[in-house]
């Protein structure tokens, strides 16, 4: 003990009492410093903090001024812990037992720039104190230097290769900036070489997601799914993207994980009609479909996704089928009831779409779509007037819009109304844009207009996109029957014919040229 308070006869600190002549034997400091150390060893802190600081009135030495912030750090006064060990480095200076103390109080509280120079200068003499070094990045992370603290994480990366604190604590920071597309590299570093984390997992599978790098993010959740999570969402994402590539086998192997835990989550049942409908199997998929159904979580996505599956292929009253069960799940949203317009508009119940997107319009008459729609409808029923007025109102709203211009120009050759006018959109459409679409307006407008010759030059022109469809066919055996060359014709409406086999105008004039 006498060792202890042998540097006693330094000078005294500031703002520290001057000692008291010591006494002979005993001393008082050494009295009362040695009931500090008993009272703090059995626990009573507060008692043993009384004690040293009655010593300090006798006696001024870094152990007393030590022992002194400790035991306010152990009361959990950090300010005050500090105060005293910043003392003691004034007396001492290269006290290690200080230093640190001071170091981790000033972190606990957050007073990052002052931690700094302290961390500096102990790197300055042990650059490679890989303690030292995760310190500075923290403490640069915490005032918002972070390019400095990844700095100090690549240095301490270097030393310490194996240490995947450093890799975790970086992948935060680019988190923190919103750069998870770089934090990548970093968890792949770690995330196969920790104990399983599922939150650090979805952090992996997310920053390799933003960095475009989906074969590694099927890997990483590949590992993932190896661990055996408890919560379905990596089964649901990596099934969802091998299905989106086509990978049909590699997600069902996934799905033959979970198959039998369909009670558990709708999802289960979702994935299953996917794979059916890969299969083309529609009893299968209407079976899923309705075991999916019965779950109150049934979102959109599979009322959508199934109503277009039937819509497709042509199965109109399962595709209404499957609107219908929407509607009584979610309630006559828009989206479900346009829809089913559009499903009975292609089973030629012109009448009930006409109906149903009017409801739609009623609740929402911004929906730009069903305007659209409803315009088309009216040119089926031949009701030139009012399809012609809902078109000038759209495109009222969106004057450049080529899409809008092409279709209100088709739909008014189709009524065989105010051509000239159709001629100036579908023109002005294709100055900005050109597709096999936009020229068969423009040759049926000008078939239209009894202009055969030119009609079939730019019919021609439609032709020559790989995507044009069972209409430009259909348009080009009209326009070639109008200009008497009838075997060209009737192998054009064949070749329409072959695209769409229920097309009742393509069947009915072929029939004519016999």
């Amino acid at each position: 003990m006498l060792m202890l308070l042998s540097c006693g006869s330094q000078e005294l600190v500031r703002d520290i009492p001057e000692k008291k002549a010591p006494e002979n034997y005993p001393t008082s400091g050494i009295t009362h410093f040695m009931y500090g150390e008993i009272y703090r060893s059995s626990g009573n802190f507060s008692y043993a903090n009384m004690e040293y600081r009655k010593a300090l009135e006798y006696d001024t030495t870094t152990t007393i001024l030590k022992a002194i912030g400790e035991t306010y750090r152990l009361l959990g006064k950090s300010k005050e812990a500090t105060g005293y060990y910043e003392k003691a480095l004034k007396l001492d200076p290269e006290d290690v037992e200080s230093q640190y103390a001071v170091l981790d109080l000033y972190m606990k509280e957050m007073r990052f720039e002052e931690a700094v120079p302290l961390i500096q200068k102990k790197l300055d003499n042990e650059p490679e104190n890989t303690d030292y070094l995760q310190r500075l990045a923290e403490c640069y992370r915490g005032y918002g230097d972070n390019e400095k603290a990844l700095k100090a994480l690549e240095e301490l990366i270097k030393i310490k290769p194996e240490y995947y604190w450093s890799y975790i604590y970086a992948a935060e920071i680019m988190l923190e900036e919103d750069r998870i597309a770089d934090a990548a590299p970093y968890l792949e570093a770690v995330a196969r070489n920790v104990p399983p984390n599922n939150k650090l997992y979805e952090f992996w599978v997310r920053a390799l997601f933003e960095n475009k790098n989906i074969e590694g993010m099927l890997s990483a959740l590949e590992f993932w799914l190896d661990n055996k999570p408890e919560t379905f969402a990596p089964y649901f994402l990596y099934i969802d993207y091998q299905y989106q590539l086509k990978n049909f086998d590699a997600g069902n192997n996934i799905l033959n994980r979970i198959k039998d835990r369909w009670q558990e989550n709708s999802k289960i049942s979702y994935f299953q009609g996917i794979s059916a409908m890969a299969a083309d199997q529609p009893d299968s998929v209407w079976f899923y479909f309705e075991r999916a159904d019965v779950f109150p979580d049934a979102n959109a996505d599979l009322y959508l996704y199934y109503g277009l599956w039937f819509w497709e292929k042509g199965l109109l009253e399962k595709a209404e089928a499957v609107a219908d069960h929407a509607i009584k799940k979610t309630g006559s949203a828009s989206r479900w009831l346009h829809m089913k317009a559009m499903i009975n508009a292609q089973k030629g119940n012109y009448k009930t779409a006409e109906y149903l997107l009017q409801t739609v319009i009623s609740e929402d008459s911004t929906n730009l779509n069903a305007r659209e729609d409803l315009a088309n409808i009216y040119v089926e029923l031949n009701e030139g007037e009012k399809a012609d007025q809902l078109y000038s109102s759209i495109l009222k709203k969106l004057p450049e819009n080529v899409g809008i211009l092409n279709n209100y120009a088709y739909a008014l050759a189709c009524l065989d109304i105010h051509l000239d006018q159709a001629m100036e959109m579908v023109n002005k459409a294709l100055k900005k844009e050109k597709s096999a679409a936009y020229f068969d307006t423009k040759a049926w407008v000008l078939f239209r207009q009894q202009k055969y010759n030119q009609s079939l030059k730019w019919i021609k022109k439609a032709l020559d996109y790989p995507d044009a469809g069972a209409d430009v066919f259909y348009h080009q055996g009209m326009i070639l029957s109008a200009l008497k060359r009838k075997e060209e014709a009737r192998e054009a409406f064949k070749e329409s014919l072959r695209l769409d086999p229920d097309n009742t105008d393509t069947i009915n004039s072929l029939e004519e040229l016999k």
